[in-house]
């Protein structure tokens, strides 16, 4: 970083205080070097001289401020994901849970499940992939898994569902074969694993979860992993009371394996397996 790229102690804290307050990320010590050159970095795309007036372009309520964060949260967070990451806890969905859900649900023949903090889409196609495997006559069951993210850089490309090698890496390659086609050392996921995934801008901060016109309702399960991690503990207890409207009775909620130490968790009971902690909605 050079002399003139430095920003003054207190803008610095400005800055994270915003971005606490519009995203619920908390900025630790150890990545404020790497915070403030992100921010000249938007500076110079946008021609921008001084810090204080970015600040002030994040801080305002206009079209182009929201225009603004998108760009600044697309550097902002970390999209690093792949298939099927973390086996333990996708071997607990596959055996267990998921065809927990499945039978409870056999009789109306309906699923929702949301995957919160999806970035690039891997997570819920994993999700869509196993209960395409779970579910033999899946055609005749409503589906429902929303992806939900506040990266639409990283909702774009999970639309789109092209993916690297890396991406696959915990795959083996039967399963590569059945729901990918790889084309120009690019991964192009089976159409009918797209069409099962819905994928929505959302910040888990600031957004009201419960309304009409809400499809994150009356959730299966919601799976919210290596997210928690950003957040102070404050906003996470915020956002588990959200996921927990929006649960059905009995509803799953899974998370990263230590994610919420020190939450109060009395409105779930807390089932232990082998391989994660899970909390069911009481």
């Amino acid at each position: 970083m050079s002399e003139a790229e430095t920003l003054s102690v207190e803008l610095t804290k400005a800055f994270i205080r915003l971005i606490a307050k519009h995203t619920g990320i908390k900025i630790r010590e150890r990545d404020r070097g790497n915070l403030i050159q992100k921010i000249f970095l938007r500076m110079k795309a946008l021609k921008i001289l001084y810090p204080e007036i970015y600040y002030k372009v994040l801080a305002s309520s206009t079209i182009y401020s929201y225009i603004e964060w998108q760009k600044f949260i697309a550097i902002l967070t970390n999209t690093e994901s792949y298939f099927f990451r973390d086996k333990g806890q996708f071997n607990l969905l596959r055996n267990q849970i998921l065809p927990e859900i499945i039978k409870r649900k056999q009789n109306h023949k309906s699923i929702r499940i949301c995957s919160a903090g999806c970035s690039t889409g891997d997570e819920p196609y994993s999700i869509a992939i196993l209960l395409k495997e779970l579910i033999p006559n899946i055609e005749e069951w409503h589906v429902l898994i929303l992806g939900l993210d506040i990266n639409k850089e990283a909702l774009k490309k999970a639309r789109e569902g092209i993916y690297t090698a890396w991406s696959l890496r915990s795959l083996d390659a039967k399963t590569i074969q059945k729901y990918f086609i790889n084309f120009n050392n690019n991964y192009y996921l089976d159409e009918q694993i797209i069409k099962m995934v819905n994928f929505q801008y959302t910040n888990l901060v600031k957004d009201l979860f419960i309304h009409p016109y809400s499809d994150f309702r009356d959730m299966d399960l919601v799976i919210c992993r290596n997210v928690f991690i950003y957040f102070e503990p404050t906003v996470i207890a915020k956002i588990l009371e959200k996921f927990y409207h929006t649960l059905q009775p009995l509803g799953y909620l899974i998370t990263g394996h230590t994610e919420l130490c020190n939450q109060n968790l009395s409105n779930f009971h807390t089932k232990v397996f082998p391989e994660s902690l899970v909390y069911i909605k009481k």
